[in-house]
């Protein structure tokens, strides 16, 4: 059996202030699987990115095990973090716009992938890896300022350089926030089928339902349901993931979907019990008590109890 393109095991992730945003996920993406990481802004998505590719902020109090094709990120040395970065792992941004340097032309970018490492892209390289995203008259595109590129295309030259390498894995943070539904579908699709593996964290669960093979549902910091993406949306079980699909929109519907009352806890103090129980319509007394454990896929003392 293959490694693993990503293991993460019990990871406890602390910010400078005892800001504690990440509490026990852990999660699998197995060799050719796109996973969805979805909820709400402060839930822990980005941290868990930023983990994987080895990019928290100085003083960052870190635990558990986050394995990216069998090397250990968790304690790393900065000489290993920069070899993983580009050669085991490969990262799109959230606004492509922001990841160019409106001074330095669109090659210099795409070369950087080859620079950060000792090498050099060969002869006509950068111009297969832009008509491999199907961006036209390459040459000449190589020489245009990102300025002159499109949201779309600048965000297909991203990918390229994130996939230069052919790294077994792919993190991506939001890659289609900044784009219309038409380029965003098509921009996915493009990032899907360049990656070997892909971690995709994004809020639009109509686009996760489309391009993610499974998902992982995370609320103040911990993995509260997992699962088949298309099984999960279409019949979700954990009372959050419930509130977020009926939060999405409906077209021709005529009216707002209600909003989840309340707020997500403060991640500055120890959590006891489910973090979702003041909000939850389900709660009962032992919710307050203890952190419900993940149990086939879900993390919940009442739903779906015998």
């Amino acid at each position: 059996m293959g490694t693993s393109a990503l293991v993460v095991t019990d990871l406890h992730v602390t910010y400078p202030g005892e800001v504690r945003a990440v509490r026990g996920v852990s999660l699998q993406i197995a060799a050719g699987e796109t996973l969805a990481l979805v909820g709400e802004s402060g839930c822990g998505k980005t941290t868990v990115l930023r983990t994987v590719l080895g990019l928290l902020p100085a003083g960052s109090a870190v635990s558990g095990s986050v394995l990216v094709a069998g090397t250990e990120v968790v304690g790393a040395s900065t000489g290993t973090l920069r070899t993983l970065r580009g050669l085991g792992v490969g990262y799109v941004p959230q606004e492509p716009f922001a990841a160019f340097d409106p001074v330095r032309r669109v090659g210099h970018h795409l070369a950087e992938a080859w620079r950060v490492h000792g090498r050099r892209p060969a002869a006509g390289e950068l111009v297969r890896a832009l008509e491999e995203h199907g961006i036209p008259e390459p040459a000449d595109r190589l020489r245009q300022w990102p300025h002159q590129w499109s949201g779309g295309m600048l965000q297909r030259a991203t990918i390229a350089a994130a996939t230069a390498h052919r790294p077994p894995l792919v993190v991506a943070d939001e890659p289609t926030s900044a784009l219309d539904a038409d380029r965003a579908d098509a921009v996915l699709a493009d990032l899907r089928r360049s990656s070997p593996s892909l971690l995709l964290v994004s809020h639009d669960l109509s686009l996760v339902a489309r391009h993610a093979d499974r998902m992982a549902v995370c609320y103040a910091g911990q993995v509260v349901e997992t699962g088949v993406a298309a099984e999960v949306l279409a019949a979700p079980r954990h009372p959050y993931t419930r509130a977020l699909v009926a939060a999405v929109p409906q077209p021709g519907s005529g009216r707002l979907p209600e909003p989840l009352a309340g707020s997500p806890p403060r991640l500055g103090a120890e959590l006891a019990g489910c973090a979702f129980a003041p909000r939850c319509r389900w709660r009962e007394d032992g919710c307050d008590d203890q952190t419900p454990p993940m149990t086939g896929g879900l993390a919940c003392w009442v739903v779906g109890r015998g």
